[in-house]
């Protein structure tokens, strides 16, 4: 029996904490908001997953169009992020709250593991947030400029060529 009553004490702290960090959240969206970018920025698989609800659903704009994603997408995706690029930060900025929803207009600069370049994306983001986390997302990103910026764009080193032709 005593070895049982640390272990629940031990329990029961753990539970007061996640509790108390939600909490801190749902009444600070900001600090929610950024709390995800950081995540982002670090790879951090584990720290993403406890931002967001259980039905989290991603609505993201992107050059094939609007993507759904769900959870473990997102999970799938961050390690891909992670893999491509390192020294990630996020500058977020304009951070707007209202009844639920936090907005914000984010940078993005990144060094690219296979090409070496350096480069930057701008972004919107909105997250619709329940309960401290986040239940969904609405963004968009100029993924196009950075595929420029680190020379992956199509058609960008032909076009090259074609004028060195002239």
């Amino acid at each position: 029996m005593r070895s049982v009553l640390p272990a629940l004490g031990a329990a029961a702290l753990a539970t007061a904490a996640v509790v108390g960090v939600r909490r801190r959240r749902a009444h600070d969206p900001e600090r929610l908001l950024r709390e995800y970018f950081d995540a982002w920025a670090s790879g951090d698989g584990d720290a993403l997953d406890d931002l967001l609800a259980d039905d989290y659903r991603a609505h993201v704009h992107t050059l094939a169009g609007t993507e759904e994603r769900d959870r473990e997408e997102l999970a799938s995706l961050l390690d891909g992020h992670a893999e491509a690029f390192e020294h990630v930060e996020y500058d977020v900025q304009d951070v707007l709250k209202d009844d639920g929803r936090v907005a914000a207009r984010v940078a993005m600069r990144a060094d690219h593991r296979e090409t070496g370049r350096s480069g930057e994306m701008e972004g919107l983001a909105i997250f619709r947030l329940r309960h401290g986390r986040i239940a969904e997302e609405w963004s968009s990103w100029d993924y196009l400029g950075l595929a420029d910026q680190l020379g992956l764009a199509r058609g960008h080193a032909p076009a090259i060529q074609a004028t060195e032709r002239k």
